[in-house]
């Protein structure tokens, strides 16, 4: 095993088909026009050895319309998030922006930016994860609200491994979330403390 040099940015496109699922179509056409689009792009600009097209299948997060986009590293384009959806071939200059350079933080707040990193990292990850499991559940069974896939039992059409197994990733966001938080928590009462 040996480590090798990196791409600037490496984008890993779905362009996974789903037949017959009620769970919709997948990325499919548009994963391959988006796929298609982003490797000419990088082309015409010279960036093939920086910039990393891949074409995968599912992603885990299925779009009504466009297709869904993982980007490394985040914070590419502006974007705090390294998962993106909806995506069509207009949107390749947007996924492939330069990012800013951030100033370095200071030595006394890198624990708290850190800290403030982790939780909403976490927070995007429940929101993205929460909304997976409602879309899901809504191409099951149109008009369920948050609610209501809260108490799936009372739903017949929820009986599906996909959404059992979206659904079982959120709580297991949301057991990690609270975790963490509750070490924030202790860490900085031993810091008062001290």
């Amino acid at each position: 095993m040996r480590d090798v040099a990196g791409p600037r940015l490496h984008l890993f496109v779905c362009a996974n088909r789903r037949e017959g699922s009620p769970l919709g179509p997948g990325c499919g056409a548009y994963g391959d026009e988006v796929y298609d689009a982003l490797k000419r792009e990088v082309a015409v600009r010279g960036e093939i050895r920086e910039t990393w097209i891949t074409k995968t299948h599912c992603l885990g997060v299925c779009p009504e319309h466009g297709a869904t986009v993982a980007r490394y590293p985040e914070g590419v384009g502006g974007a705090a998030n390294t998962i993106v959806t909806e995506v069509r071939p207009s949107d390749v200059a947007s996924l492939l922006a330069r990012p800013l350079p951030a100033p370095p933080p200071t030595a006394e707040h890198a624990d708290a930016l850190e800290i403030a990193e982790i939780e909403r990292e976490l927070e995007a990850l429940e929101e993205l994860q929460r909304k997976k499991v409602l879309d899901l559940a809504r191409r099951l069974k149109p008009g369920l609200t948050l609610e209501d896939v809260q108490n799936p039992h009372d739903f017949p059409e929820l009986d599906d491994p996909d959404w059992h197994y979206a659904d079982g990733v959120l709580t297991g966001i949301a057991s990690v979330k609270t975790t963490v938080g509750a070490l924030i928590r202790g860490r900085k009462r031993q810091e008062r403390e001290d």
